[in-house]
């Protein structure tokens, strides 16, 4: 198993201050963030390194699942296991033994790293973010935008490692009971073992179908926010050719006017050649 000394302190270590920094000057709330963020910080390192462990050990359960069938080696039942516990060694056979070992070291790992998520997360929520909005720095906002993101991460990380470990034990679950099904049968098929592959595989075509829904689902999207985007620029275009109207309208006008200033001045030009004339002639 793995070791638990680290898990204690750093599981308690955000009840360590108080949650309510009210009446604090902006020196004094710039401190408990710093000692919030530190406590932030063991938390980030005991999470990554228990989601590290985990992984490694969940490789560690592929193998020996990928190995179990060859339990029956001289070799094999004559090899032994190393176990690290507490600072102490001993030997033991590599195949029951170390398969329970190798399950209780991943729940006690499970619980771990699902203890400092939850403790993690309410360190986050309830104090840090808190302490960052009354300190009122954008540097401490950014620290608490990254402390979430580190716990989204690491949260997928091990939501993945711990469903590939699930989905392996149950093949080798499956497989076992087929096998045991089998050989006491006669040669005959198990039933029971039968409808579970089929329930599996019928499971795995939906899970194909609706990733393939949702990739169309999301093609869709994209290409409806394209033409809403399009449609947008289309109306401010529009309005913006609606709002020049009365503009050209004026425009027209003025234009309009001057011609008729321009025909006065022509009709009074002519008709004052015109009565010159006339006064020339007769005058």
């Amino acid at each position: 198993s793995f070791d638990k000394m680290n898990a204690a302190p750093l599981s308690g270590g955000a009840t360590t201050n108080s949650s309510s920094t009210y009446g604090m000057t902006p020196e004094q709330a710039s401190k408990n963030f710093d000692v919030l963020r530190r406590e932030a910080t063991k938390l980030e390192r005991h999470l990554e390194d228990r989601v590290a462990r985990y992984q490694q050990l969940a490789q560690r359960l592929t193998v020996d699942n990928n190995n179990s069938s060859s339990d029956n080696d001289p070799l094999g039942q004559q090899s032994s296991l190393m176990i690290d516990s507490g600072g102490s060694s001993y030997t033991t056979n590599p195949s029951q033994t170390n398969k329970s070992n190798l399950d209780e070291e991943e729940a006690t790992l499970s619980k771990d790293i699902h203890r400092t998520m939850s403790t993690m997360t309410e360190l986050i929520n309830t104090k840090m973010a808190p302490a960052a909005e009354r300190t009122g720095r954008s540097q401490h906002l950014l620290l608490v935008k990254r402390y979430r993101e580190i716990l989204f991460d690491c949260g997928a990380d091990f939501n993945k490692t711990s469903a590939a470990v699930a989905r392996r034990r149950e093949a080798k679950e499956l497989f076992r009971g087929a096998t045991a099904g089998n050989g006491g049968g006669g040669g005959g098929a198990n039933p029971e073992m039968e409808q579970l592959l089929r329930e599996r595989n019928a499971i795995d075509n939906s899970m194909k179908s609706a990733n393939s829904v949702l990739n169309q689902a999301a093609s869709v999207r994209t290409e409806l926010r394209s033409q809403g985007a399009s449609l947008r620029g289309v109306g401010g275009t529009m309005a913006a050719i609606a709002g020049n109207i009365p503009g050209l309208n004026g425009l027209i006008d003025k234009i309009r006017k001057k011609r008729q200033q321009d025909d006065r001045v022509v009709s009074g030009v002519v008709a004052a050649c015109i009565l010159f004339t006339l006064w020339y002639l007769f005058g």
